[in-house]
Protein backbone atom coordinates (compact mmCIF):
# COMPACT_ATOMS: atom_id res chain seq x y z
CA UNK A 1 0.00 0.00 0.00
CA UNK A 2 3.24 2.44 0.97
CA UNK A 3 4.89 1.73 -2.32
CA UNK A 4 1.59 2.23 -4.45
CA UNK A 5 1.00 5.73 -2.94
CA UNK A 6 4.19 6.28 -3.44
CA UNK A 7 4.17 5.68 -7.47
CA UNK A 8 0.29 7.74 -7.24
CA UNK A 9 2.06 10.79 -5.94
CA UNK A 10 4.98 10.50 -8.42
CA UNK A 11 2.48 10.25 -10.87
CA UNK A 12 -0.02 13.37 -9.75
CA UNK A 13 3.48 15.18 -9.89
CA UNK A 14 4.40 14.34 -13.52
CA UNK A 15 0.70 14.92 -14.78
CA UNK A 16 -1.25 17.60 -12.48
CA UNK A 17 0.53 20.40 -15.05
CA UNK A 18 -0.98 18.74 -18.12
CA UNK A 19 -4.57 18.01 -17.34
CA UNK A 20 -4.60 21.39 -15.13
CA UNK A 21 -8.03 23.06 -16.35
CA UNK A 22 -9.78 19.79 -17.75
CA UNK A 23 -11.89 18.22 -15.65
CA UNK A 24 -12.49 14.86 -17.72
CA UNK A 25 -8.80 14.45 -17.87
CA UNK A 26 -8.35 14.98 -14.05
CA UNK A 27 -10.78 12.82 -13.55
CA UNK A 28 -9.36 10.04 -15.25
CA UNK A 29 -5.64 10.38 -14.87
CA UNK A 30 -5.46 11.83 -11.18
CA UNK A 31 -9.05 10.88 -9.54
CA UNK A 32 -9.90 7.66 -10.92
CA UNK A 33 -5.90 6.12 -10.16
CA UNK A 34 -6.57 6.41 -6.64
CA UNK A 35 -9.63 5.21 -6.34
CA UNK A 36 -7.96 1.87 -8.43
CA UNK A 37 -5.34 1.85 -6.26
CA UNK A 38 -7.86 1.54 -2.96
CA UNK A 39 -9.52 -1.71 -5.40
CA UNK A 40 -12.73 -0.11 -6.34
CA UNK A 41 -13.76 -1.20 -9.93
CA UNK A 42 -15.20 2.69 -11.81
CA UNK A 43 -16.16 0.50 -14.74
CA UNK A 44 -18.61 -2.03 -12.80
CA UNK A 45 -22.14 0.06 -12.25
CA UNK A 46 -22.69 -2.05 -9.14
CA UNK A 47 -19.46 -0.59 -7.18
CA UNK A 48 -19.86 3.05 -8.96
CA UNK A 49 -22.17 5.36 -10.78
CA UNK A 50 -20.48 8.22 -12.40
CA UNK A 51 -23.18 11.76 -12.86
CA UNK A 52 -25.37 10.08 -10.03
CA UNK A 53 -28.03 12.14 -9.59
CA UNK A 54 -31.38 11.76 -6.99
CA UNK A 55 -34.75 13.63 -7.09
CA UNK A 56 -34.73 16.67 -5.53
CA UNK A 57 -38.33 17.74 -5.93
CA UNK A 58 -39.82 19.86 -8.40
CA UNK A 59 -38.79 23.07 -7.14
CA UNK A 60 -35.58 22.20 -6.43
CA UNK A 61 -33.39 21.36 -9.37
CA UNK A 62 -29.17 20.48 -8.09
CA UNK A 63 -26.61 18.95 -10.70
CA UNK A 64 -25.60 15.28 -10.95
CA UNK A 65 -22.64 14.63 -8.27
CA UNK A 66 -19.52 12.81 -10.13
CA UNK A 67 -19.41 9.70 -8.66
CA UNK A 68 -21.84 7.55 -6.17
CA UNK A 69 -20.07 4.56 -4.58
CA UNK A 70 -22.19 1.60 -3.73
CA UNK A 71 -22.63 -1.29 -1.26
CA UNK A 72 -25.61 -3.53 -1.57
CA UNK A 73 -26.91 -1.48 -4.13
CA UNK A 74 -26.84 2.02 -2.00
CA UNK A 75 -24.68 5.01 -1.87
CA UNK A 76 -22.27 4.98 0.54
CA UNK A 77 -19.76 7.62 -0.42
CA UNK A 78 -20.24 10.49 -2.85
CA UNK A 79 -17.05 12.43 -4.91
CA UNK A 80 -17.46 15.76 -5.94
CA UNK A 81 -14.41 16.50 -8.67
CA UNK A 82 -13.00 19.51 -10.26
CA UNK A 83 -10.22 20.05 -12.72
CA UNK A 84 -6.84 20.70 -11.33
CA UNK A 85 -6.37 24.30 -10.45
CA UNK A 86 -9.54 24.86 -9.91
CA UNK A 87 -10.30 26.27 -5.89
CA UNK A 88 -12.34 24.14 -4.19
CA UNK A 89 -13.88 26.80 -1.80
CA UNK A 90 -17.67 26.75 -1.94
CA UNK A 91 -18.10 23.71 -3.99
CA UNK A 92 -18.42 21.40 -1.26
CA UNK A 93 -22.50 22.68 -1.08
CA UNK A 94 -23.45 20.81 -3.82
CA UNK A 95 -21.56 17.35 -1.74
CA UNK A 96 -24.13 18.63 1.06
CA UNK A 97 -26.46 17.91 -0.64
CA UNK A 98 -26.23 14.72 -1.51
CA UNK A 99 -24.91 13.47 1.48
CA UNK A 100 -28.24 14.58 3.29
CA UNK A 101 -30.15 12.55 0.78
CA UNK A 102 -28.29 9.37 1.66
CA UNK A 103 -28.68 8.34 5.70
CA UNK A 104 -26.10 5.37 4.36
CA UNK A 105 -23.36 7.79 3.43
CA UNK A 106 -21.10 8.61 5.83
CA UNK A 107 -18.71 10.19 3.09
CA UNK A 108 -18.07 13.20 1.26
CA UNK A 109 -15.22 13.94 -1.24
CA UNK A 110 -14.25 17.04 -2.46
CA UNK A 111 -11.08 17.13 -4.75
CA UNK A 112 -9.41 18.53 -7.96
CA UNK A 113 -7.07 15.17 -8.09
CA UNK A 114 -4.32 17.36 -5.80
CA UNK A 115 -6.23 18.67 -2.91
CA UNK A 116 -8.50 16.10 -1.49
CA UNK A 117 -11.15 16.82 1.51
CA UNK A 118 -12.83 14.31 3.00
CA UNK A 119 -15.85 15.24 5.08
CA UNK A 120 -18.74 13.28 7.36
CA UNK A 121 -21.83 14.31 9.82
CA UNK A 122 -19.51 14.81 13.27
CA UNK A 123 -21.59 17.41 14.49
CA UNK A 124 -25.06 16.78 13.20
CA UNK A 125 -25.90 13.11 12.11
CA UNK A 126 -26.68 13.38 8.08
CA UNK A 127 -25.78 16.65 7.90
CA UNK A 128 -22.41 16.71 6.12
CA UNK A 129 -19.35 18.96 8.46
CA UNK A 130 -18.24 22.23 7.04
CA UNK A 131 -14.77 21.28 7.88
CA UNK A 132 -13.16 18.19 6.51
CA UNK A 133 -11.54 15.58 9.03
CA UNK A 134 -8.44 14.99 7.09
CA UNK A 135 -7.52 17.00 4.04
CA UNK A 136 -4.32 15.93 1.96
CA UNK A 137 -2.20 17.88 -0.73
CA UNK A 138 -0.67 15.18 -2.78
CA UNK A 139 1.70 17.72 -4.02
CA UNK A 140 2.82 19.89 -0.52
CA UNK A 141 2.14 17.12 2.44
CA UNK A 142 4.86 15.42 2.40
CA UNK A 143 3.35 11.59 3.19
CA UNK A 144 -0.13 10.78 2.35
CA UNK A 145 -2.36 9.70 5.22
CA UNK A 146 -1.37 6.16 5.63
CA UNK A 147 -4.20 5.53 8.47
CA UNK A 148 -7.01 6.85 6.73
CA UNK A 149 -6.45 5.14 3.43
CA UNK A 150 -6.18 2.27 4.45
CA UNK A 151 -9.49 2.40 6.13
CA UNK A 152 -10.95 4.01 2.48
CA UNK A 153 -10.06 0.64 0.43
CA UNK A 154 -12.90 -1.12 -0.98
CA UNK A 155 -11.58 -4.18 1.24
CA UNK A 156 -11.70 -2.22 4.91
CA UNK A 157 -14.59 -0.33 4.18
CA UNK A 158 -17.20 -0.39 6.97
CA UNK A 159 -19.06 2.74 8.14
CA UNK A 160 -18.79 2.28 11.38
CA UNK A 161 -14.68 2.05 11.50
CA UNK A 162 -14.77 5.32 9.45
CA UNK A 163 -17.22 7.11 11.85
CA UNK A 164 -14.83 6.12 14.83
CA UNK A 165 -11.44 7.41 12.62
CA UNK A 166 -13.21 10.68 11.73
CA UNK A 167 -14.34 11.13 15.31
CA UNK A 168 -10.74 10.41 17.14
CA UNK A 169 -9.40 12.77 14.04
CA UNK A 170 -11.55 15.43 14.78
CA UNK A 171 -10.90 15.26 18.32
CA UNK A 172 -7.27 14.64 17.96
CA UNK A 173 -7.07 17.77 15.37
CA UNK A 174 -8.40 19.84 18.49
CA UNK A 175 -6.37 18.55 21.11
CA UNK A 176 -3.42 19.53 18.78
CA UNK A 177 -4.66 22.83 18.48
CA UNK A 178 -5.16 23.06 22.19
CA UNK A 179 -1.71 21.66 22.98
CA UNK A 180 -0.14 24.12 20.52
CA UNK A 181 -2.00 26.79 22.41
CA UNK A 182 -0.99 25.88 26.24
CA UNK A 183 2.86 24.55 24.99
CA UNK A 184 3.77 27.67 23.30
CA UNK A 185 6.33 28.96 25.07
CA UNK A 186 5.48 31.50 27.38
CA UNK A 187 8.23 33.67 28.81
CA UNK A 188 8.58 32.85 32.06
CA UNK A 189 8.46 29.08 31.40
CA UNK A 190 11.46 29.79 28.62
CA UNK A 191 13.58 31.63 31.02
CA UNK A 192 13.33 28.84 33.52
CA UNK A 193 14.37 25.64 30.52
CA UNK A 194 17.55 27.89 29.30
CA UNK A 195 18.65 29.57 32.85
CA UNK A 196 21.15 27.24 33.20
CA UNK A 197 22.70 27.44 29.43
CA UNK A 198 22.16 30.58 28.38
CA UNK A 199 25.37 32.60 29.67
CA UNK A 200 23.50 35.90 28.77
CA UNK A 201 21.55 38.20 30.35
CA UNK A 202 17.42 37.01 30.03
CA UNK A 203 16.81 40.26 28.54
CA UNK A 204 13.41 40.25 26.67
CA UNK A 205 15.09 40.20 23.03
CA UNK A 206 17.08 37.31 24.36
CA UNK A 207 14.24 35.01 25.48
CA UNK A 208 12.35 35.94 22.62
CA UNK A 209 15.08 34.35 20.41
CA UNK A 210 14.86 31.35 22.40
CA UNK A 211 11.73 30.78 22.06
CA UNK A 212 11.20 28.64 18.91
CA UNK A 213 14.07 26.42 19.41
CA UNK A 214 12.20 25.82 23.20
CA UNK A 215 9.03 24.99 20.98
CA UNK A 216 10.98 22.53 18.76
CA UNK A 217 12.91 20.74 21.90
CA UNK A 218 9.32 19.83 23.46
CA UNK A 219 8.35 18.86 19.98
CA UNK A 220 11.24 16.47 19.51
CA UNK A 221 11.28 15.01 23.60
CA UNK A 222 7.39 14.15 22.98
CA UNK A 223 8.41 12.79 20.13
CA UNK A 224 10.86 10.67 21.49
CA UNK A 225 8.51 9.51 24.21
CA UNK A 226 6.28 8.43 22.05
CA UNK A 227 8.92 6.58 20.09
CA UNK A 228 10.42 4.92 23.29
CA UNK A 229 6.52 3.96 24.68
CA UNK A 230 5.85 2.28 21.18
CA UNK A 231 9.34 0.38 21.69
CA UNK A 232 8.46 -0.69 25.16
CA UNK A 233 4.56 -2.20 24.23
CA UNK A 234 6.37 -3.80 21.11
CA UNK A 235 8.67 -5.68 23.28
CA UNK A 236 6.07 -6.87 25.85
CA UNK A 237 4.35 -8.24 22.49
CA UNK A 238 6.88 -10.05 20.53
CA UNK A 239 10.46 -9.62 19.15
CA UNK A 240 10.58 -6.96 16.67
CA UNK A 241 10.76 -7.12 13.07
CA UNK A 242 14.09 -6.50 11.26
CA UNK A 243 13.56 -3.09 9.73
CA UNK A 244 16.52 -0.47 8.62
CA UNK A 245 18.21 0.87 11.89
CA UNK A 246 17.45 4.56 12.62
CA UNK A 247 20.31 6.84 11.15
CA UNK A 248 21.33 9.37 14.23
CA UNK A 249 20.11 12.57 13.91
CA UNK A 250 22.15 15.77 14.86
CA UNK A 251 20.77 19.00 14.52
CA UNK A 252 24.18 20.82 14.60
CA UNK A 253 24.62 24.90 15.34
CA UNK A 254 24.74 25.63 11.58
CA UNK A 255 21.39 24.39 11.15
CA UNK A 256 19.76 26.16 13.97
CA UNK A 257 21.63 29.24 12.92
CA UNK A 258 20.01 29.04 9.35
CA UNK A 259 16.93 28.81 11.10
CA UNK A 260 16.73 31.62 12.99
CA UNK A 261 17.73 33.38 9.74
CA UNK A 262 15.12 31.95 7.98
CA UNK A 263 12.89 33.16 10.91
CA UNK A 264 14.27 36.63 10.83
CA UNK A 265 13.76 37.22 6.91
CA UNK A 266 10.19 35.73 7.67
CA UNK A 267 9.04 37.74 10.56
CA UNK A 268 7.03 37.36 13.28
CA UNK A 269 3.87 37.45 10.61
CA UNK A 270 5.05 34.28 9.39
CA UNK A 271 5.36 31.43 12.30
CA UNK A 272 7.45 28.59 11.30
CA UNK A 273 9.07 25.55 13.02
CA UNK A 274 11.63 22.69 12.10
CA UNK A 275 12.38 19.31 11.97
CA UNK A 276 15.41 17.80 11.55
CA UNK A 277 15.87 14.50 9.00
CA UNK A 278 18.61 12.01 8.26
CA UNK A 279 18.66 13.64 4.80
CA UNK A 280 17.79 16.97 5.35
CA UNK A 281 17.03 19.88 7.96
CA UNK A 282 13.57 20.98 6.74
CA UNK A 283 11.51 24.18 7.88
CA UNK A 284 7.55 23.99 7.98
CA UNK A 285 4.69 26.17 8.63
CA UNK A 286 4.27 26.24 12.32
CA UNK A 287 0.57 25.36 12.28
CA UNK A 288 1.54 21.52 10.10
CA UNK A 289 4.58 19.58 10.39
CA UNK A 290 4.17 18.23 6.48
CA UNK A 291 3.60 22.02 5.04
CA UNK A 292 7.28 22.33 4.57
CA UNK A 293 8.50 25.39 2.50
CA UNK A 294 12.11 24.66 2.60
CA UNK A 295 14.95 22.30 2.49
CA UNK A 296 18.23 22.85 3.75
CA UNK A 297 21.25 20.91 3.05
CA UNK A 298 23.81 22.04 5.24
CA UNK A 299 27.11 20.24 6.49
CA UNK A 300 28.48 19.98 2.79
CA UNK A 301 30.83 22.29 0.30
CA UNK A 302 28.45 24.35 -1.20
CA UNK A 303 24.87 23.81 1.05
CA UNK A 304 22.31 24.81 -0.95
CA UNK A 305 18.37 25.03 -0.26
CA UNK A 306 15.00 23.46 -1.65
CA UNK A 307 11.72 25.18 -2.12
CA UNK A 308 8.59 24.07 -3.45
CA UNK A 309 8.20 26.37 -6.41
CA UNK A 310 9.11 26.57 -10.05
CA UNK A 311 12.38 27.10 -11.55
CA UNK A 312 11.17 29.86 -13.60
CA UNK A 313 9.88 31.85 -10.26
CA UNK A 314 12.63 30.84 -8.12
CA UNK A 315 15.52 32.43 -10.40
CA UNK A 316 13.99 36.23 -10.31
CA UNK A 317 14.61 35.77 -6.64
CA UNK A 318 17.43 33.71 -6.38
CA UNK A 319 20.09 36.23 -6.28
CA UNK A 320 22.12 35.19 -9.09
CA UNK A 321 23.08 31.71 -7.22
CA UNK A 322 22.83 28.76 -9.40
CA UNK A 323 19.10 26.73 -9.72
CA UNK A 324 18.49 23.74 -10.50
CA UNK A 325 15.66 21.13 -10.54
CA UNK A 326 16.39 17.78 -8.10
CA UNK A 327 12.96 16.60 -8.22
CA UNK A 328 9.99 17.43 -10.05
CA UNK A 329 7.85 20.06 -8.19
CA UNK A 330 11.04 21.56 -6.21
CA UNK A 331 14.14 24.09 -7.49
CA UNK A 332 17.57 24.05 -5.32
CA UNK A 333 19.25 26.98 -5.00
CA UNK A 334 23.20 26.41 -4.10
CA UNK A 335 25.40 28.52 -2.10
CA UNK A 336 28.67 29.09 -1.29
CA UNK A 337 28.32 29.42 2.27
CA UNK A 338 24.92 29.32 4.51
CA UNK A 339 25.41 33.21 4.90
CA UNK A 340 23.76 33.70 1.56
CA UNK A 341 21.00 32.50 2.99
CA UNK A 342 20.31 36.75 3.70
CA UNK A 343 20.47 36.63 -0.30
CA UNK A 344 16.94 34.96 -0.72
CA UNK A 345 14.78 36.67 1.60
CA UNK A 346 11.94 37.15 -1.04
CA UNK A 347 12.14 33.83 -2.56
CA UNK A 348 12.01 31.67 1.29
CA UNK A 349 8.81 34.41 1.87
CA UNK A 350 7.09 33.55 -1.84
CA UNK A 351 7.52 29.83 -0.30
CA UNK A 352 6.12 30.10 2.50
CA UNK A 353 3.46 31.99 1.03
CA UNK A 354 3.16 29.83 -1.59
CA UNK A 355 2.44 26.57 0.72
CA UNK A 356 0.12 28.62 3.15
CA UNK A 357 -2.22 29.52 -0.07
CA UNK A 358 -2.19 25.66 -1.28
CA UNK A 359 -3.71 24.68 2.18
CA UNK A 360 -5.89 27.42 2.31
CA UNK A 361 -6.90 26.27 -1.42
CA UNK A 362 -6.17 30.16 -2.92
CA UNK A 363 -3.99 31.69 -5.11
CA UNK A 364 -0.53 33.16 -4.00
CA UNK A 365 -0.65 36.44 -2.84
CA UNK A 366 1.97 38.71 -4.21
CA UNK A 367 5.23 39.25 -2.10
CA UNK A 368 6.01 42.17 -0.36
CA UNK A 369 10.09 43.21 -0.27
CA UNK A 370 12.74 44.35 -2.66
CA UNK A 371 12.33 41.51 -4.62
CA UNK A 372 9.72 41.01 -7.86
CA UNK A 373 6.30 40.16 -7.44
CA UNK A 374 5.33 36.83 -7.84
Amino acid sequence: MREALGSYVNRVRELAEHVKGNEQATKQSLIGPLFTLLGYDLTDPRQCIPEYRVDFGKERSVKPIDWAFLQNSRPILFVEAKEAGRKLAGFDEQLADYFAKAPEAKLGILTNGIQWRFFTDMVNENVMDKEPFVQWDVLIDEQPPLDFLTVLQKSEYNSGLLRTFAQRTRQQNLLVQELARLLEPAPEFTKLAVARIETRNLTTAVVESWKPIVANAINEWAKQRALASVLETQSRISALPEEPQVSRIETTQEELNAFATVQRLLGTERPIAYEDTVSYFKMHLHERRTAVFCRLLAGRKKPCVWVPLPSERVLSMAASLPVTVPQLGWSCITMDSIDELDKLGDLLRASHDHVKSALRGKAAEPIDGGGTAV
